[in-house]
């Protein structure tokens, strides 16, 4: 019987050709950078937590001082977090809890021949009727606020289906550790109801499709297997030279890199000259065509006048002397206009921008396509 996690969802959601590739054929995806980095990290943290659960400790600073990670990316990040983290008050907590569930969406084991869907979760804990899952997150970008997306609400479903069935509510948390911030969102009952029966339509989906088609777009860079992809073989780059292993190959891949460059500017201004005329075009999620941008010709002397006037400290108003929209947004909220002052500083950006002149400026290249705004027609992938 074939299994399935959001991850192999996700997968086949982004690019067919990569799920039937990784999936059914067992190609290897390359590991990048970031997914790396990742690894890295959520192991060093599973086993702290893991350390501090055993002796009942809140923190082991002397343990995690002594053990530090070598790849500097993944130093800085782990030392945020232990510096900074300590165990909460929490009951029946668990770390890299491996969770299966079989076609009927009962708990089975994760290895059971029976198995036909599994999740990890990172970190759980109760706290009376109150489920917490904490999903940690290395991402360079960090949003605002969190949506209740199927991925959640899976942790959440999860948790309560398989360890914690009698808790009312589950706190879904996803903790940036580049920032040592929260994001969380609370899954109510209804909020969970639904899992499983969008779970069977998506996997059904994959189990009747008998072409998994490449769909060209946004995942291509994450995809890890392009060396065997048709599309990217029309661009006709032997596998030698996309993944080179000697220095042949890399002298080769310098050559068809250099040429690339010149190639692309050329496709590049080739392809505008298209648009412009015949319209924008589409491949995968992705739009080719024009858009424009707006940007605020500050005056420094009179904003700087004016955050003085308002009494912005005098220090904090040099911070955004090199200006741009988000310059004097980030240089307010390290003059102390965060979360708890944002109405001061949307007041004081909205009266800024007011008397700012606006430049606008026309571009053309890719952006991603929202649901509903995508074109009927579609464009062949090139």
């Amino acid at each position: 019987m074939a299994s399935y996690s959001f991850s192999s969802i996700d997968l086949y959601e982004n690019c067919p050709w990569a799920y039937r590739k990784v999936k059914k054929e067992g190609i290897k995806r390359i590991t990048s950078e970031p997914q790396a980095t990742g690894r890295t990290v959520h192991n060093r943290v599973a086993n702290y937590l893991e350390r501090l659960i055993k002796s009942r400790n809140r923190t082991d600073l002397e343990w995690a001082e002594r053990n530090p990670l070598t790849n500097s990316d993944c130093a800085t990040i782990w030392q945020r977090f232990y510096r900074n983290f300590t165990l909460p008050d929490m009951q029946d907590p668990g770390v890299e809890t491996k969770l299966g569930f079989d076609r009927h969406w009962r708990p089975v084991d994760f290895f059971d021949p029976e198995v036909r869907f599994r999740c990890v979760l990172d970190f759980h804990y109760r706290q009376n009727l109150l489920g917490v899952v904490t999903d940690w997150k290395t991402n360079w970008s960090m949003p605002e606020s969190i949506e209740k997306n199927l991925q959640l609400r899976i942790y959440g479903w999860a948790l309560k289906r398989a360890v914690y069935r009698d808790v009312e509510e589950i706190l879904l948390r996803l903790h940036f550790l580049r920032f040592g911030a929260n994001r969380q969102v609370l899954l109510t009952a209804d909020d969970l109801a639904g899992v499983p029966a969008e779970l069977d339509a998506m996997i059904a989906r994959i189990e009747a499709d008998e072409k998994f088609e490449p769909t060209p777009g946004s995942f291509c860079g994450w995809c890890g297997v392009t060396a065997h992809c048709p599309e990217a073989a029309k661009a006709l780059v032997p596998v030698e030279i996309m993944h080179p292993v000697n220095h042949e190959g890399a002298v080769e891949a310098a050559k068809l890199l250099l040429a690339m460059q010149a190639m692309g500017h050329a496709i590049k201004e080739h392809l505008k000259t298209y648009v412009r005329v015949n319209g924008p075009i589409v491949v995968g999620d992705m739009l080719y065509g024009p858009f424009t941008t707006a940007s605020y010709d500050l005056d420094p002397e009179k904003v700087t006048g004016y955050l003085l006037d308002r009494g912005v400290d005098r220090e904090a108003v040099w911070g955004v002397l090199n200006l741009s929209k988000d310059s004097l947004e980030k240089g307010l909220k390290k003059a102390g206009f965060k979360r708890q002052r944002k109405r001061e500083r949307d007041e004081l950006m909205r009266d800024i921008l007011s008397w700012t002149p606006i430049i606008e400026e026309e571009n053309i290249g890719f952006r991603k396509i929202k649901a509903e705004n995508q074109p009927v027609e579609r464009a062949e992938a090139a």
